[in-house]
């Protein structure tokens, strides 16, 4: 009764727990790539934050019609996207188009009552000018053969600004699933953008999770229903996994903590947890049925007196390894370990409440069987267990060395700091990434913040040009050679420089008065170039946009971050006090995605060493002996060295996911190593011998 209670109360309240859906959750608060980032986005969106870029890109070879047919579609097709709620803003050619016919009138360059699309006429320098700064933007230029008569398909796309995360009306991902519907009428069109890739990222994790759920449980079914052929025994372990979960998810939502994207195999890993369990007490009751001939209370009754101590002490060791995840700097680690000690905690709970009732109820398939081959397993065990008692020391080192030559694989392992790899390659979003890459240049993006004049004049601007130039050489080598590292780099400047080509425009303002003149015809490109109210120290800030390709590798990534910042330094000096403010930053969502699985991996080694400090502690007082306790934790850490090597000669980069395996599997391995040292030491205080010990265990 206590447990049905409680399983219905923790049901109702079971789906009150939140998915938190920020990237920046993933870091700790004073990370320096995350304080970056938040700062960025603080400066150029206002006190909610920085708009998020969405881009929506599709193929059209009438993009540069003179007849401007292909200038009218996507003129249509950027005013339906900025009417979808949470769009705040889109820049596409057609309101560069629009910027740049008003330019045109304020320069006089043009009779007010002409009709004509400034963007068409590729032979006036102004426009090519334009076309060229935001080629990789808005659109790709014509690649015209040389006889210019052979049709080439253009690419356009529409930049969506939307409405900052702290301010939402409408949750982010209807916003993208909206975006994402009205482009599924246009052919070849490509949704992407960072908010994109977060939103994509965080709801397959959610996806994923529940499945793993699912087939984890019905694969550990069926295991045991192979294993002991029992509904009975099957439905036990899942009660127990269930009212377990339930009871975790109903803690979290009164306590208001939030589900993650590392905590999306709470699930999975508390069914492990419960299936391993309550196998072994089935083990037990099936025994003390079969061989010792005891009714089924009996049986239930010599279970728990048997296996109630290790079991504790197994969920107890289990519930301090995770524990150790809790230092974590990173607050969704941290709080994944708080979640798997509760869940560990509350299996141990479970297994006395629901247990003995299930096992006892009715009398309709009550005891589990024993499955085919199960002879033939115990022969093979003990031939092992004789043949290591009889060369304990070559089998010994026969295995250090395997496992030395396998761990040594550690040396190679790679960090895969490209997320767009934590997807599936025929995924919808990778499939918009590469095409991104393809025709738009790199979808890796870079954002250079300068403290800047309140006005803007002509040697700040001159410097920034100097800068930029500098950044645009920039080369990188990669395994196909040499290569240039960012494929656009934009900022106000280069409007501005245009602008200045014309001399009567050039004679006729100063940069400050054409950058609120671009202000009034671009607002939503100005607003993100530089700002116009100075922050709370009285600070000014003009931004630089720079593109890359995002899928490189990790060196690629961590050079190209290293050789940007150096070229800022050279051009704009850091102070030479900390004290003082900074001149400049690099910051991005490329900069913060390069930095996240280092981040989950420096927490990891610490949290992994603790966890060993824990389990060894709680094994410590379990056997009371020290050298049972190092023999115990010796087992359980060679599979996590050995697979960690293995990745490295396997050439398989540590991911988000990879970056976990230590600090989990410890947690869940110990349980067959504590069965194994108990009932080894009952063994041994029946006065067997050690061998005959061991062979019995």
């Amino acid at each position: 009764m206590v447990a049905l209670s409680a399983g219905a109360a923790a049901y109702m309240l079971k789906d009150n727990v939140a998915f938190d859906n920020s990237i920046e959750g993933m870091f700790a608060e004073d990370n320096p790539s995350l304080q970056d980032y938040q700062r960025l986005k603080e400066i150029f969106g206002g006190p909610d934050g920085g708009a998020e870029i969405v881009l929506a890109a599709y193929d059209d070879e009438d993009l540069f019609s003179p007849d401007g047919g292909g200038l009218k579609r996507l003129e249509q097709r950027s005013a339906k996207l900025a009417e979808v709620r949470g769009v705040i803003g889109v820049l596409s050619l057609a309101e560069i188009n629009g910027a740049l016919k008003k330019v045109y009138t304020l320069g006089n360059l043009l009779k007010r009552d002409e009709q004509f699309e400034p963007v068409l006429r590729d032979n006036d320098p102004i426009v090519l000018g334009f076309l060229q700064t935001f080629e990789g933007y808005t659109h790709n230029l014509p690649d015209k053969s040389e006889d210019q008569t052979a049709a080439v398909v253009q690419t356009a796309a529409i930049v969506c600004l939307l409405e900052p995360a702290e301010s939402l009306q409408i949750p982010r991902f209807k916003t993208i699933s909206t975006l994402r519907n009205i482009a599924s009428d246009w052919p070849d069109a490509r949704i992407t953008g960072e908010a994109v890739l977060v939103s994509d990222g965080f709801a397959f994790v959610r996806r994923d999770g529940q499945r793993l759920n699912q087939i984890s449980l019905l694969l550990m079914a069926f295991v045991i229903v192979v294993c002991f052929r029992s509904i009975r025994w099957v439905i036990i372990p899942i009660a127990v996994f269930q009212l377990s979960l339930w009871m975790t998810l109903t803690l979290l939502s009164l306590l208001d903590w939030k589900l993650t994207m590392v905590s999306s195999m709470l699930a999975a890993i508390v069914a492990v947890i419960s299936v391993a369990t309550i196998v072994h007490i089935t083990v037990g009751y099936r025994e003390a049925r079969s061989k010792k001939g005891l009714t089924r209370p009996e049986a239930m009754e010599f279970v728990f007196a048997t296996l109630l101590l290790p079991i504790t002490w197994t969920c107890l060791t289990t519930a301090a390894g995770f524990f150790a995840l809790t230092i974590a700097d990173v607050e969704p680690v941290s709080d994944f370990g708080w979640m798997m000690t509760l869940g560990s905690l509350f299996v141990l709970l479970n297994v006395l409440l629901v247990v003995p009732g299930l096992a006892l109820l009715g009398n309709v398939d009550t005891d589990p069987q024993e499955t085919w081959g199960e002879g033939w397993l115990e022969r093979l065990l003990k031939f092992s267990s004789r043949t290591i008692s009889r060369y304990p020391v070559p089998i010994g080192l026969v295995m250090v060395s395997i496992m030395g030559a396998i761990a040594s694989g550690m040396l190679f392992l790679e960090v895969e700091t490209d997320f767009t790899k934590n997807f599936r390659e025929d995924s919808t979003i990778i499939e918009a990434y590469d095409f991104v890459e393809q025709r738009l240049g790199g979808a890796g993006m870079l954002d250079v913040v300068l403290k800047s004049p309140d006005k803007l004049d002509p040697d700040f601007l001159a410097k920034v040009d100097a800068l930029q130039a500098d950044l645009r050489d920039l080369k990188l080598q990669t395994d196909d050679g040499e290569m240039t590292a960012l494929t656009h780099v934009l900022s106000f400047a280069d409007t501005d420089r245009i602008v200045r080509s014309n001399t009567m425009l050039a004679m006729l303002s100063t940069p400050n008065f054409r950058f609120r003149a671009m202000a009034s015809v671009m607002p939503e490109f100005a607003l993100q170039m530089k700002t116009t109210e100075p922050d709370e120290q009285g600070n000014h800030y003009f931004r630089i946009m720079l593109r890359t390709s995002q899928r490189q590798s990790a060196q690629y990534h961590d050079q190209l971050i290293g050789k940007v910042e150096a070229t800022v330094h050279r051009h704009f000096p850091p102070p030479a006090s900390q004290a003082e403010p900074a001149t400049s930053m690099t910051t991005g969502f490329f900069v913060l995605l390069s930095n996240l699985v280092s981040s989950l991996l420096a927490d990891q080694v610490r949290t992994f060493i603790l966890a060993c400090v824990f389990m060894a502690i709680v094994m410590l007082i379990a056997f009371g002996s020290p050298k049972l306790m190092i023999l115990a934790l010796i087992p359980n850490v060679l599979p996590i060295v050995g697979l960690l090597g293995m990745l490295g000669w396997l050439g398989i980069k540590m991911n988000m996911g990879a970056a976990m395996i230590a600090a989990v599997s410890i947690g869940l391995s110990i349980d067959g190593t504590i069965h194994y040292l108990s009932a080894y030491r009952h063994n041994k205080r029946t006065g067997m011998r050690t061998k005959r010990a061991l062979e019995r265990t």
